[in-house]
């Protein structure tokens, strides 16, 4: 039953790596305190509120949201002919002579 707490949410984790940090004692009392409320050890619950508010902040940055107005603006510009300009023109000459 290595790794199994039957009052945890899941199995522990068996990746290597470590990531430590110092916070002040309010902060930790406050950290150890909701860590109880859910049932975790403070590891396990630092870990999962870390991994998920990074998931959430990558994420966020991986997306874009647009107005109204911004949406009809972009399908109006998905709607034109691609027309490259002279500087893009001829990058993708050169890119043509290197066999990329």
């Amino acid at each position: 039953m290595y790794g199994k707490i039957p009052y945890m949410k899941y199995e522990l984790p068996t990746a290597g790596s470590r990531l430590e940090l110092r916070i002040n004692e309010r902060d930790k009392a406050y950290v150890s305190r909701a860590a109880e409320l859910q049932g975790e050890a403070v590891s396990s619950f630092a870990r999962s509120v870390l991994v998920s508010e990074a998931k959430r902040i990558v994420e966020a940055e991986a997306s874009a949201t647009l107005g109204a107005a911004e949406s009809r603006r972009f399908l109006k510009a998905l709607e034109r002919p691609f027309a490259p300009n002279a500087a893009l023109r001829k990058a993708m000459a050169k890119g043509d002579k290197l066999g990329l």
